[in-house]
Parts: C-alpha cells; sequence; structure tokens
C-alpha cells in the first residue's frame, strides 16, 4: 500500500511540474480582471463590473510587495493566484479607486448589507488580528476555470503551491486569508488545505497557515 501511494505522489507530483506557471505582471492584468469578472460576478467588486476590476489589479500591482501567478493553455487563462507579503503596504493603494466609485458603492451597501458588514470588519478587525499573529503576509485572490475538466484541480494545487513557495523564498514564516462566508466552494478549499480558523467573525473566518509545514501548531481560535 505505501508503495503505491508513493508510485501515485510521485506521478502526481511530475504532473504538477509539468504545468508552467508565469509570475503575473501588468500584462496579464486584463486577463486576470477578466477571469475574475466571469466566474466571480457576485462579489462585492463583481457589482463594479470589469472595468473596476481591472483598475483593482492595477492599482494592486503598483505595490512591491504584491505577486501573483498564472496559467495559460494554448493563449487562455485558465487560472491565477495574487499575495501580498505586507498587506498594509499593498491595500494603500486601493482606496482611491473605490472613491472614484462612492455612489455605486453607496447604493451597493443599500442593496446588499452584507457587503457593508464584511467592508467593516475587512478594515476595522481583520488589520487586528493580523497584529495579533505577527504578520503581513496575506492571500488575496484565487480564482481558476471550472469548466477545464480533469486539468482544473491539477492547476488549481500548482497555483495553490506557488504562493507558499514565494512565501517561503521570502521568508515570510506564516500567512493568513480572509475567507467571505458567502462563497462556501472557498471554505471547502481552504478545510481541505489545512488551513486553521483563528478567527471567526459574522462575514469572515480569518484563516492561518504557516509557510513550513513542520511548523503548524495549535492556535487560540477568536470569536467575535
Amino acid at each position: 500500500m505505501t508503495s503505491t501511494w508513493s508510485r501515485h505522489s510521485a506521478r502526481v507530483q511530475r504532473l504538477l511540474e509539468d504545468i508552467p506557471l508565469e509570475p503575473l505582471s501588468p500584462s496579464h492584468i486584463e486577463d486576470v480582471a477578466r477571469l475574475h469578472y466571469r466566474l466571480l460576478p457576485w462579489s462585492f467588486n463583481g457589482q463594479f463590473g470589469e472595468a473596476h476590476i481591472i483598475d483593482l489589479y492595477s492599482a494592486l500591482a503598483k505595490s512591491p510587495h504584491f505577486f501573483g501567478y498564472v496559467y495559460y493553455q494554448q493563449g487562455h487563462l485558465l487560472g491565477f493566484v495574487t499575495a501580498t507579503t505586507d498587506y498594509r503596504e499593498t491595500r494603500s493603494y486601493i482606496p482611491g479607486i473605490y472613491r472614484r466609485r462612492v455612489p455605486r458603492m453607496l447604493w451597493t451597501f443599500l442593496r446588499h448589507p452584507t457587503f457593508f458588514l464584511a467592508a467593516l470588519e475587512s478594515a476595522l478587525l481583520v488589520p487586528r488580528i493580523f497584529r495579533r499573529y505577527g504578520t503581513r503576509a496575506e492571500w488575496l485572490t484565487f480564482v481558476t476555470d471550472t469548466t477545464t475538466g480533469t486539468l482544473g484541480p491539477l492547476v488549481a494545487m500548482r497555483l495553490i503551491g506557488s504562493v507558499r513557495e514565494h512565501f517561503l523564498r521570502a521568508g515570510v514564516a506564516c500567512f493568513m486569508a480572509q475567507g467571505f462566508k458567502d462563497n462556501p466552494p472557498a471554505m471547502r478549499m481552504y478545510e481541505k488545505l489545512g488551513w486553521q480558523v483563528v478567527a471567526t467573525l459574522p462575514m469572515h473566518n480569518i484563516y492561518f497557515y504557516p509557510t513550513a509545514l513542520d511548523t503548524i501548531r495549535e492556535r487560540p481560535t477568536v470569536n467575535h
């Protein structure tokens, strides 16, 4: 049994290594924004349209701490992931994007009060939780085209691994992520990845994950 499992793991590893990723660059922004909008139109940023999401990623890309990886097949973007080694510095680039859309944003908050609550949590509570765990590294977005059949899960695994590898190379001991509770598929993915919930908010779960697997240990959970 062990031998069979080892051969299977080795085969999966070879398949993952054969999936070529590219570091996200400004030339990828429009493709990334289109895929984000196509697959997540229900999200808060999706309420503002594709042009807004292009502006958002363009602003994030100005941060020296922002990074990401993309996967293309035959010229089509099938998936991407983004993160930052300093969420405070990276997020400082985006308030101006929202200030351009204040009327639309207020209307969105009136129509969807949960988005307003989620925004308050992200602005007021999440930074306090990050400080408690001594990290500024944050997983930001992860999107894959689920219509790619059997290739989809492998692309997802490769993209997920690329973030952890990047953090390891940058000397980041752990990173965190905000999981919107109205996105059950994302919640299930975080659980499969073994990410630990360290704070439960009305609209978000906050996840902690060490970049070095041998440093995993129990962390206290905070409820708000």
